[in-house]
């Protein structure tokens, strides 16, 4: 079910771009309007909105669910389709809350469309975050991201973006940069230094803060131990005494394969335009 994605130097991988792995590609701007007259991030933050509004049976409706997919290609897959990844929240709702634990055993493991950047314990943010890995036959990959100026010095943090507010370039021999607007770039506070239950952000339920106790309002966070992280969260269904679904990873690599939570685009105006 896992392979490794071949690196193309000249490709622009996209959080709305299709990816190829054989040749190589044309550019495309990211942020372009639509009939309507909305960009993309403008659509995408209205979808979250609408999400953020629905139970999770309705959005199970709404939501297509693709399996066995590299990171990378569900990144194409939504852009070639025209949605958005299902974000973290969307998913901590359906897996905490849906009962039909059938619907569950056959939808997940998924990636979520939430993107986290950490640094090893106690390590601030410089001015770039770069992550490296190896994958089938010691492949290198790397990652990096240049950190807004307002987050460098800050220590045991989290920097989050949601899928599509980013671009993933290829820039040569399996290296990637991640670049994005600052403003979508969301700070999380402290984010916890070894795994554990913690209690979840409000918005993006993303665990932080002390360690407590299991039970149903905590969340039990994975993550690498000793090393920098840039990738896709992870959610999957499995019990922890009673609780299914609570647990986060933010320590898997873009080439492994799980499945994927897709929601169309919408243009429906926010509560403030109406």
């Amino acid at each position: 079910m896992i392979s490794a994605q071949r690196a193309v130097p000249t490709t622009v991988i996209r959080a709305n771009d299709s990816f190829r792995r054989f040749k190589p590609e044309p550019s495309h701007e990211v942020r372009q309007a639509d009939l309507h007259g909305q960009s993309l991030v403008q659509q995408a933050k209205r979808t979250r909105e609408m999400l953020r509004s629905m139970d999770p049976e309705t959005v199970k409706q709404l939501t297509e669910v693709r399996m066995g997919l590299p990171f990378f290609q569900a990144l194409a897959l939504a852009k070639q389709e025209g949605k958005i990844i299902a974000p973290n929240f969307v998913h901590d709702r359906i897996l905490t809350e849906t009962k039909d634990e059938k619907y569950l055993e056959q939808n997940y493991s998924v990636w979520t469309g939430t993107l986290a950047i950490y640094e090893a314990p106690d390590k601030p943010f410089g001015k770039e975050v770069v992550s490296y890995w190896k994958y089938n036959y010691d492949v290198e990959y790397s990652i990096s991201f240049k950190v807004p100026k307002q987050f460098q010095g800050k220590t045991n943090c989290a920097l989050v973006i949601e899928h599509p507010d980013f671009e993933l370039i290829n820039i040569g021999n399996n290296n990637y940069e991640l670049r994005v607007d600052e403003q979508s770039v969301r700070l999380i506070q402290n984010f916890p230094k070894k795994d554990g239950w913690y209690i979840p952000h409000s918005e993006t339920k993303i665990p932080h803060g002390k360690k407590v106790e299991q039970g149903p309002d905590s969340r039990y966070l994975w993550r690498i131990a000793d090393s920098s992280f840039i990738g896709p969260l992870f959610r999957e269904f499995i019990h922890f005494g009673g609780f299914g679904g609570w647990d986060i990873g933010a320590y898997y690599r873009f080439c492994v394969a799980f499945g994927v939570h897709m929601v169309p685009l919408t243009a429906m105006p926010s509560n403030s335009d109406r």
